[in-house]
């Protein structure tokens, strides 16, 4: 198996300390794994991610195998130890996002899936199919790409065993650690079959935890009898998202574990297959778990604290398509929550009257001197703006500004950025524009 890198990005912004510990809750095991499962793939997002997995102390090794008929199985390992040294570890897939993926998609014959250690599976691997109703048999593309990640190279430093035999004998070894797989699409597939595989080696139940997003359904009705139980699975899947059902009438599979429906947002409802659109999701449900301001303290990474500067913010302006009405606390609730990782010295302005409101308590003059009560040095000032984009469908042009100004009132420096949603959604965009300055 060959290291491809060590991910380290030292960017600070959103993504939270205390949610990547182990998760404790299902809004934030769900945020989690959806982070890390876009984390998995090649992008942006998926870049920022990364980043804030990092900044919230997980170190990230992403591995890369070619295993059978050109198969390039591929996952990223995560692991974060806690101040009393317990470690979580978490291990994401990507999906279908290169040629070799799809021509895994594609190889939709049905083999035999059992056995006890990495010899077993491949003999068993190859072995004639058999209608035999009692017979697990499971999408030969998916399983080859989990043998490629997990169970074929064997590593010569953990005494010639693959990565997945390593991974199994430390959770034997030590029966209250637990693992957290997960994956979207076809990543969520392999992590389904890593799941199965980790159980016939030995694993205990209440070890593994497998999160899927959009994934399709991986094996027959024998499949599923045999591993239903043998791991916690949750099925998180998206109102319109076909890939739930593609596999059940041409091969005859099945799902099992608990079913988590989810409803994409009006903003985003023209892709309720992409991972973004599950982590928009994520996001929202994490924010109305925890209510306001409590998700402000929840969500959060690492704070930057700037001694001797405090910077007075005010209330976040925004002005938006009615479409957008939905997603506006969000983008005000992770703007804010990324200024306060990127400054923990911040003083965020009570109420709503931002700059351009009128009164005495809100405006230039009202936030001035309240700025100056706190011993603010500098003022910041965000506005969100966002309209639809005519020629594309849920597609919106969204511009950030920000203006700073001195003690006195003057303006000392001002930026506008400006995207289109579409590869993230309104509200990642808004990090995403945030991250820029």
């Amino acid at each position: 198996m060959t290291l491809l890198r060590l991910l380290v990005f030292l960017v600070l912004l959103l993504l939270p300390v205390r949610t990547f510990a182990a998760p404790r809750d299902l809004p934030s095991l769900y945020f989690v794994c959806a982070a890390a499962s876009e984390a998995a793939y090649a992008g942006e997002l998926p870049e920022l991610l990364r980043a804030r997995l990092v900044a919230a102390g997980w170190q990230i090794e992403s591995y890369e195998t070619e295993g059978h008929r050109g198969t390039v199985g591929r996952f990223f390992h995560m692991v974060r130890t806690d101040e009393d040294g317990a470690e979580t570890h978490l291990v994401a897939f990507p999906g279908t996002e290169r040629g070799s993926d799809v021509w895994t998609d594609l190889r939709l014959g049905r083999v035999p899936f059992g056995g006890s250690s990495p010899a077993e599976f491949l003999a068993l691997r190859d072995a004639p199919v058999t209608e035999r109703s009692e017979t697990p048999l499971v999408h030969r593309g998916f399983l080859d790409y989990t043998q490629a990640a997990l169970f074929t190279d064997v590593l010569p430093a953990y005494g010639n065993r693959t990565a997945g035999e390593v991974l199994a004998a430390e959770l034997r070894a030590h029966p209250s650690m637990r693992v957290y797989l997960t994956g979207h699409s076809l990543g969520g597939a392999a992590a389904v079959l890593t799941a199965a595989r980790l159980a016939d080696m030995g694993v205990s139940p209440t070890q593994l935890v497998v999160t899927t997003f959009g994934a399709p359904a991986v094996g027959n009705a024998a499949f599923a009898r045999r591993y239903e139980g043998r791991f916690n699975l949750h099925r998180v899947v998206m109102r319109g998202d076909p890939m739930k059902d593609v596999l059940a009438a041409p091969l005859g599979f099945r799902h099992f574990g608990e079913r988590v429906a989810w409803s994409p947002a009006w903003s985003a409802a023209k892709f309720p297959h992409a991972m973004i659109v599950y982590v928009d999701a994520a996001i929202r449900q994490l924010y109305d778990a925890y209510g306001g301001d409590n998700a402000f303290l929840f969500l959060m990474g690492q704070p930057k604290r700037t001694e001797g500067r405090t910077l007075y913010v005010t209330p976040i302006e925004t002005e938006l398509d009615d479409t957008l009405t939905e997603d506006a606390p969000y983008m005000m609730a992770v703007l804010r929550d990324a200024l306060h990782v990127q400054n923990a010295a911040a003083v965020f302005a009570a109420g709503e009257g931002g700059l351009s409101a009128e009164g005495l308590l809100s405006g230039l003059d009202g936030h001035l001197s309240a700025a100056r009560e706190v011993g603010a040095e500098e003022m910041v000032a965000y506005r969100i703006t966002g309209v639809r984009e005519r020629t594309a469908r849920e597609t919106y042009r969204l511009t950030l500004e920000r203006a700073i100004y001195d003690m006195d009132g003057n303006l000392i420096a001002a930026t506008s950025r400006s995207a289109r949603t579409g590869t993230l959604t309104p509200i990642e965009t808004v990090l995403y524009l945030f991250a820029q300055d």
